[in-house]
């Protein structure tokens, strides 16, 4: 098992190149959910950002994203910029987005480490039920958030139901919408996530050598690599 625990070149590059996919996720028109709910891809590539490059990569690309965004590039969501959005009503889904990739980066490496990753049939399903932690850990940073900006209770006060059109709380407007969209990205993003990490093994700084990953194939898989 090797471990890469520094800034390499490499890290660098990858660094650059996820903040710029998670730039890049948001110039991606909306699709319209049946009932008119939108889904962008941000979601989708802040997850994909933190089951990909692990803890503190992720961080840094994340990281990077919002202090471009901040500084007045036009890469937040619909093209918005600057200080004003960090301090609005979304200000804290932001915040979750860091905090997301860091705990799914934590949990793909903890996987890496056990050799998950390596097993076909597995990785995937192991890196969406991971990336499923990343919708309370969003909402968990949003929804006060929105609820301290515009004066909405958190939670539905005197409603039938969280559906009730006359039902107005941060959790039914920043949160009840979305969650179709949510697991739709981060089912994607899981597929994809494990696709890498079988292209290219070393991701996490975990290397498995030929036997190891024989050692977790199925039997006719192994028996197919020891012939």
């Amino acid at each position: 098992m090797a471990k890469n625990r520094g800034f390499t070149a490499q890290s660098i590059a990858l660094v650059a190149v996820f903040a710029g996919l998670i730039a890049a996720s948001t110039l991606v028109p909306e699709i319209a959910l049946i009932g008119g709910v939108p889904i962008t891809l941000q979601t989708f590539a802040i997850v994909l950002t933190g089951l990909v490059l692990g803890p503190w990569r992720a961080l840094a690309a994340v990281s990077l994203y919002l202090v471009l965004g901040l500084a007045g590039a036009p890469i937040f969501a619909n093209g918005a910029a600057g200080l004003a959005v960090l301090t609005g009503p979304t200000g804290g889904y932001l915040i979750g987005f860091v905090a997301a990739a860091v705990v799914l980066g934590f949990i793909a490496q903890a996987l890496a480490h056990r050799g998950v990753l390596a097993r076909r049939g597995v990785a995937a399903g192991a890196l969406i039920a991971a990336g499923l932690v990343s919708i309370p850990v969003v909402y968990a940073f949003g929804v006060p958030w929105l609820a301290w900006r515009t004066g909405m209770p958190i939670m539905p006060v005197g409603c039938t139901g969280l559906t009730d059109p006359d039902c107005v709380s941060a959790v039914t407007v920043g949160v009840v919408p979305f969650i179709p969209g949510d697991i739709v990205k981060v089912v994607l993003a899981g597929i994809v996530a494990a696709t890498i990490h079988r292209a290219y093994p070393g991701l996490l700084g975990t290397t498995r050598t030929r036997a190891q990953a024989a050692s977790d194939a199925p039997e006719d898989e192994q028996a197919a690599a020891t012939a």
